[in-house]
């Protein structure tokens, strides 16, 4: 599966990573397992899903062990706009 995840901050500073691939949301969640000493999850209806840091380098673990390509926003925001609504399938 193909992955593409857009790092951020959550409102608290904490680090996160969005996740998207053209397999579509459900895949995504299915397929992202993790650490919960590592990484905490936030899932909103229509989003695509959100995964947070909370040990040190647990983000960095999480995103090697799946293969996600960190993309930054004009090469995230270009392949969203090419995947279009099946990332949210």
């Amino acid at each position: 599966m193909i992955l593409y995840g857009r790092r951020g901050l959550s409102h608290g500073a904490t680090n996160l990573v969005a996740v998207m691939s053209p397999e579509g949301l459900a895949a995504v969640i299915a397929a992202l397992d993790f650490d919960p000493a590592d990484i905490r999850t936030e899932f909103y209806p229509g989003l695509l899903p959100q995964y947070h840091e909370k040990a040190a380098d647990g983000l960095e673990r999480f995103i090697a062990r799946h293969g996600i390509n960190i993309l930054d926003f004009e090469a995230w925001t270009t392949k969203k706009s090419e995947l279009g609504d099946v990332i949210y399938r």
